[in-house]
């Protein structure tokens, strides 16, 4: 009888030890909000996606940077000449069929965000990868650089 009661009061703390561990593995990813990092990619598709290129401004820092083959110079400075270069590209058909999550990665107040795309560009099919750098300022993750490799 006091092996049994031995076994089992055994088993009972194994299974509280892992309960209070999962619990705390859980605590550590709503914390680290890496769910969240990943929706902003796809808000990010939506907002291009959409009617109005001003839906991209807030999850813009003011200080952005855009660096890509289609930017004059390679680099849109500031979150203003950002949004205008996406407003070109908007009003020219530019459309994003598809954006895929690779790799996320984050510290502190910055984060990073790999991503593969589709788009359609006036009829021309492109894939490519987007990499987002994310600055958390005043509790609020923005994007203050974006690189696109075609």
């Amino acid at each position: 009888m006091k092996s049994i009661l031995t076994a089992f009061l055994l088993v009972l703390v194994t299974m509280v030890s892992v309960a209070q561990q999962s619990d705390r593995a859980s605590l550590v990813y709503r914390d680290s909000a890496c769910f969240d990092f990943g929706r902003i990619a796809e808000q990010w598709m939506t907002a291009y996606n959409g009617p109005d290129a001003d839906a991209l401004t807030p999850l813009y820092a003011e200080e952005a940077r855009y660096i890509s083959g289609h930017v004059s110079g390679l680099v849109a400075e500031g979150r203003d000449q950002v949004i205008a270069n996406f407003r070109r590209g908007m009003k020219m058909g530019g459309h994003l069929d598809g954006i895929e999550v690779l790799s996320i990665n984050h510290s502190c107040d910055l984060a990073t965000i790999l991503c593969t795309y589709d788009a359609n560009n006036s009829g021309q099919k492109v894939s490519g990868r987007t990499l987002l750098v994310l600055q958390k300022t005043n509790g609020l993750w923005r994007i203050i650089l974006q690189m696109t490799v075609v």
